[in-house]
């Protein structure tokens, strides 16, 4: 299955900046799926990857130095501010991820729709995640779980997760004894570290689709 990354970044991107517009919003409200960052944090990484990928700056990417410089770098700024520059560098990075050469870049397709989940759960609004993102994103994390244990001659197995789950699980939205809960057989400790990419929440999230 393939979609258009561009097209799905950008609707993400104005759902996300509409959230974040709302005077309501707290910007010190702790996200609690990513609890040492806040709201403002999250916009500060999006944002900041946007600034990064279109002048090149990706050494390092997308490891914990990476992320952080793109935070502390707007940590003066407001909502608002990061908000307009992404107005100007998010349709550049919609026609790269867009173009033939996307795809070597989906995984930001992905990271800017785990951190909406991120943000529309720590706001208390459902974690509703557009469906045909959906039904991509879960092929693709079975695809690479699959991957994974062929590579470390662990026997494949079908768990019973929805694409929802396999999305947010795989990303360390889900804890250890969340996963074992799909029907991963025993020991199941080789197969978590193949299961997380990005490592395994302590606390759970409880949230649904």
């Amino acid at each position: 299955m393939t979609i258009d990354l561009g097209a799905a970044y950008g609707a993400a991107r104005a759902r996300i900046c509409s959230l974040v517009a709302d005077p309501g919003v707290d910007p010190a409200l702790i996200v609690p799926a990513t609890p040492e960052w806040t709201v403002h944090d999250v916009v500060a990484h999006l944002s900041g990857i946007a600034v990064d990928g279109t002048t090149g700056n990706m050494e390092g990417a997308p490891g914990d130095a990476w992320t952080a410089a793109q935070v502390a770098r707007n940590a003066h700024r407001t909502i608002a501010e990061m908000v307009d520059e992404w107005s100007r560098t998010g349709p550049l990075m919609e026609a790269f991820l867009s173009s033939p050469a996307g795809a070597s870049a989906s995984a930001a397709v992905v990271d800017i729709h785990t951190h909406e989940a991120d943000l529309r759960h720590a706001l208390g609004l459902p974690v509703d995640v557009e469906a045909e993102f959906l039904s991509w994103v879960g092929i693709t994390m079975r695809d690479g779980f699959a991957e994974q244990l062929a590579e470390l001659g662990l026997a494949p197995v079908q768990l019973a997760a929805s694409d929802f789950e396999w999305f947010r699980g795989r990303l360390g939205r889900r804890t250890a004894a969340e996963v074992v809960g799909f029907g991963l057989p025993e020991p199941s400790e080789p197969y978590l570290d193949a299961f997380f990419i990005f490592g395994r929440a302590h606390t759970s999230l409880n949230e649904g689709a």
